[in-house]
């Protein structure tokens, strides 16, 4: 008996603009390999991922590099006792040999008296993630539109590093419960830091279709921020007005994920979200919620248990909400999966995919008009949580500091250290801005769409030499 047709080995998919395997392809090989395992339940996930990266750094392209990956995995169940394994070699054999090392690996482990059962077949929404045009990106494209960014750098004598990358993905996860689902999906990122002998500025873009990204024009703002924040000058630390760009408010936000918004969190007893269900916790204009369908927030309708994605809010209008579930924590807490579960190991649990922070009316400009005296901060590094159930977290600002004085931008400044509780942001938030932009931030698609915000007594606590 002839097995599926297998994906091409040439390091490309079949055509240009196509899905990496297409999902008659994919479903054939998830077939096969429920068929090959004689385990009592298996589960088996598909994912291949055709990625391209063109990089440069002083101002010229130094890599062009581009990897087409097929992973296949396999879990089985055994009464309480659970196995998996993994390969990246899709002949009948391997996924045969795939499926008898995940049954084996069962038979050894210790019985799991809180595993889940395999998600039983589902209707799913389906979600427009698959643009051809990035799919089909080539090396030359990237380079014809990182050029201008390169070019206008050298001229302004300043140095431009970063990447532009493309990747399309297909996902397929099959059970021998009936479940089947499946989607194609891209991802378009550029990012830029120009330099000066003391200064920096950066951008960073996230979208589906390649050709939603202009690099020339985000080449020009990175450039201008550096341009900008020559000679930076130090203020004393202390509590300020700071206007926080997308990406620093998205890497604030993004904290929150962990930190109570998913129920693993809560079980462990470290979430802010502990018994304050319907309680004001924050700001009353803050509302952060999951959102898979937003078509901003790179979604996908099922996570990787296969279980429907939904719609989670977690803040409404300052009062805490509900967490996101997987299977593992549903049933522990008598309640159904979200859809949120995450990759194994999952040690963090289910965590929300497509955060969306709700936005405002107000531009930048606005609120830097608004202001007599503080910062704008371009973005934030080096973060981490400080104590997760009061969301203090700690970082450094990077690349585009600046001081505002009497409604202008009148200087750079040198980096500052902060430490403030995220949710203590929301609630001093003053002005929430009309410039939502996602950033994902890791390759499973976790994902934040955020505002920029006008925040009142931002908490720095120190000043770097740079």
């Amino acid at each position: 008996m002839s097995g599926p047709v297998r994906p091409s080995a040439a390091g490309a998919p079949a055509s240009p603009g196509a899905p990496p395997l297409p999902l008659e392809q994919a479903r054939l090989i998830l077939e096969e390999t429920l068929a090959a395992s004689a385990a009592e339940h298996t589960e088996a996930v598909l994912e291949a991922r055709h990625h391209s990266l063109t990089r440069f750094a002083n101002n010229e392209i130094h890599q062009n590099v581009t990897s087409l990956d097929h992973v296949l995995t396999v879990r089985v169940q055994v009464g309480r006792r659970a196995g998996s394994s993994t390969t990246n070699r899709l002949d009948s054999t391997s996924l045969r040999q795939a499926a008898e090392r995940a049954l084996t690996l069962a038979r050894l482990s210790p019985e799991d008296p809180g595993m889940p059962e395999f998600a039983p077949p589902a209707e799913y929404t389906p979600l427009d993630a698959f643009a051809p045009a990035t799919a089909a990106s080539t090396p030359e494209e990237r380079a014809s539109s990182v050029g201008p960014v390169m070019r206008a750098a050298r001229a302004a004598g300043l140095n431009a590093a970063g990447a532009f990358s493309t990747e399309a993905t297909t996902i397929a996860i099959a059970n021998t419960g009936g479940l089947y689902a499946c989607q194609s999906e891209t991802h378009a990122q550029f990012t830029c830091t120009v330099r000066g002998p003391d200064s920096s500025g950066w951008v960073d873009r996230h979208r589906r279709d390649v050709r939603d990204i202009d690099c020339a024009a985000l080449g020009e703002i990175a450039a201008g921020k550096a341009a900008r924040s020559k000679a930076p000058g130090a203020i004393e630390p202390g509590p300020i007005t700071v206007i926080l760009e997308p990406s620093a408010v998205a890497e604030l936000i993004a904290f929150l994920a962990d930190s109570g918004l998913g129920a693993q969190a809560g079980i462990e007893g470290r979430s802010f979200m502990q018994d304050q269900a319907g309680r004001l916790i924050t700001g009353e204009h803050a509302t952060v919620s999951d959102e898979p369908y937003d078509p901003r927030a790179f979604g996908r309708p099922f996570d990787i248990e296969g279980t429907p994605r939904r719609r989670v809010v977690g803040i409404e209008r300052g009062v805490a909400g509900d967490v996101v579930h997987d299977r593992r924590t549903a049933l522990k807490l008598g309640t159904r999966s979200t859809g949120h579960a995450t990759p194994a190991p999952s040690t963090d649990g289910p965590l929300p995919f497509s955060l969306v922070l709700a936005g405002g009316d107000q531009s930048v400009e606005q609120m830097i008009a608004s202001t007599e005296r503080g910062v704008l901060v371009t973005r934030f590094w080096y973060c981490r949580v400080v104590d997760s159930k009061k969301t203090l977290v700690t970082g450094m600002t990077r690349d585009g500091t600046f001081l505002i004085e009497r409604g202008r931008v009148t200087r750079g400044l040198r980096n500052l250290r902060f430490n403030d509780s995220v949710l203590g942001v929301l609630e001093r938030a003053e002005g929430f801005g009309n410039d939502a932009e996602p950033t994902v931030f890791d390759y499973i698609g976790n994902c934040v769409v955020a505002p920029s915000l006008k925040v009142r007594d931002f908490r720095f606590t120190g000043v770097s030499p740079f």
